[in-house]
């Protein structure tokens, strides 16, 4: 579907400096990524409907593994878990998790109570793929 919009000429500009520098091959690539950015955020923000949910925990050593190994066990949407030993006595926790928006909810809301992570940033995607 061929779609036409008017868009600032600054705006433009800016947008095809960054395209190039990530090296998308078009305009359409870019375009379509962002839109993809942006219904998986509008539906990340949706109660309803399922997603996927990358989560990263930063914590020192000897940290709250044992704390976030619990959470694999009762939620069933965890589907992984990935321990990495970084830098000067800091770990990170990898969690990928599937289902529903309000239980996906409920883990990043847990991993957040845990005691001794420092840092945590999540990514989330929805299932439609085009």
């Amino acid at each position: 579907m061929i779609v036409s919009l008017s868009i600032p000429e600054e705006l433009l500009s800016r947008f095809d400096e960054q395209l190039r520098s990530k090296g998308y091959n078009s305009r359409s690539d870019a375009v379509r990524e962002a839109m993809r950015s942006f219904v998986d955020e509008a539906e990340w923000e949706s109660q309803d409907g399922d997603n996927q949910i990358v989560i990263t925990a930063i914590y020192s050593e000897p940290g709250p593994k044992g704390e976030l190994s619990i959470l694999q066990h009762r939620f069933e949407e965890i589907q992984m878990m990935l321990h990495l030993h970084l830098e000067r006595s800091h770990c990170m926790e990898l969690i990928i998790a599937n289902g529903p928006n309000v239980v996906l909810r409920e883990i990043l809301a847990k991993v957040r109570r845990v005691k001794g992570i420092h840092s945590i940033r999540f990514i989330s995607t929805s299932h439609q793929v085009s």
